[in-house]
């Protein structure tokens, strides 16, 4: 399930590869959907295909806080309302 992939990428320290075809394929999903940025490389000779997310985009990171994927604060990812301003002042 793409949506336990994106959870393991939102936990961990980018870059981070990856070598299974069923991540690869699921990898592809979270891209296209735009929240991840994501190098493939096809197999060389006896290689196999590989795949390296550089990044959590800010979509991804909004749409993990918003589907509740963000299971506590990541270090290495701004919050979404630095990345996406709120100009709703809550105390007043």
């Amino acid at each position: 399930m793409a949506h336990a992939l994106f959870k393991q990428i939102l936990m961990t320290r980018l870059p981070m590869r990856f070598y299974s075809p069923s991540e690869i394929d699921r990898l592809k999903d979270l891209r296209d959907a735009g929240y991840i940025r994501v190098v493939f490389s096809p197999p060389q000779g006896a290689a196999a295909p590989s795949a390296t997310v550089h990044e959590v985009t800010n979509l991804g990171r909004a749409a993990a806080r918003y589907f509740g994927s963000g299971d506590g604060p990541h270090p290495d990812l701004p919050s979404v309302a630095f990345v996406l301003p709120c100009r709703h002042d809550p105390a007043g």
